[in-house]
């Protein structure tokens, strides 16, 4: 299996992705999806080991990575929208099985992984999700506000580009190395004044009603993150959710856990 990338049509202009293909898929189809303002690679650490019997894609959601942007800040219920319709053109080309497909998500991911399970309980099978940002309307509103507070946008005093890192020192694994934070700061940084859009989409978002609609198995993972609590305490609102809490390790689970990850979300989208 070759890991390659490619481009699809979205209705925000060209989406990019990278896909993982065995020669012969006997599973359903799993689409991965981001957190904010990281891109596809993120799941480069366990793609290639959730593919060996079925394909797995993972775009750059629109406005990151290398995908187009759109012209000002999406809605969860976008992103959703516009995941469907690449999976409806990866199908169309043959290049996926047509019918129902896996979801997984990342922090963002996990938002729009849950969206798409709400929307279509048809066309979503299962889900696997990293991490809850589940707050109450009052949270998301004052972060809504401090937005700006904790991403400044972009000028000449480079305040801005000392916060983010900052920020990334803060919630990133000590066992992460440093080459690898500072290309993540370099992909948010080319971003420029759309680095929070996705987070804009996040804190407008209804996550705690969309969380009781959903009646897909999910399962959600919780690393020892800066969602850590909030996924404990909002887990329970999946009817068919189980939660697995991996303390000790921060972001940058995906590599420090690959082996340990790869096994439980085998084992769930199996079943």
């Amino acid at each position: 299996m070759i890991p390659a990338k490619a481009y699809a049509p979205s209705r925000f202009g060209q989406l990019h992705y990278r896909i993982v293909a065995p020669e012969a898929a006997s599973r359903p189809p799993l689409l991965c999806l981001h957190q904010t303002p990281s891109n596809s690679s993120q799941w480069k650490p366990i793609q290639p080991f959730l593919a060996r019997d079925r394909v797995a894609v993972a775009p750059d959601t629109p406005g990151y990575g290398m995908s187009d942007p759109p012209p000002e800040p999406l809605e969860i219920g976008d992103y959703a929208e516009t995941m469907f319709d690449f999976m409806e053109h990866l199908a169309s080309r043959g290049i996926i099985a047509p019918g129902p497909f896996d979801v997984m998500g990342y922090h963002t991911g996990s938002i729009t992984a849950t969206e798409m399970a709400r929307q279509g309980k048809q066309r979503v099978r299962r889900c696997v999700l990293f991490g809850l940002a589940a707050y109450a309307e009052d949270v998301r509103a004052q972060r809504l506000d401090r937005l700006d507070e904790r991403f400044p946008p972009p000028d000449r005093t480079l305040r801005h580009v000392e916060k983010l890192w900052s920020l990334i020192g803060e919630l990133a694994d000590p066992g992460i190395p440093a080459e690898q934070l500072h290309i993540g700061m370099a992909d948010a940084l080319r971003l420029g004044k759309r680095l929070p859009w996705g987070y804009i989409a996040v804190y407008r978002y209804d996550f705690l009603g969309a969380m009781t609609e959903v009646s897909q198995p999910v399962l959600v993972l919780n690393p020892e993150d800066d969602l850590w609590g909030v996924t404990q305490q909002t887990s329970h609102l999946f009817r068919n959710g189980k939660r697995i809490d991996i303390p000790g390790v921060s972001h940058g689970v995906l590599t420090l856990r690959r082996d340990y990850l790869v096994s439980e979300i085998e084992g769930f989208l199996r079943q």
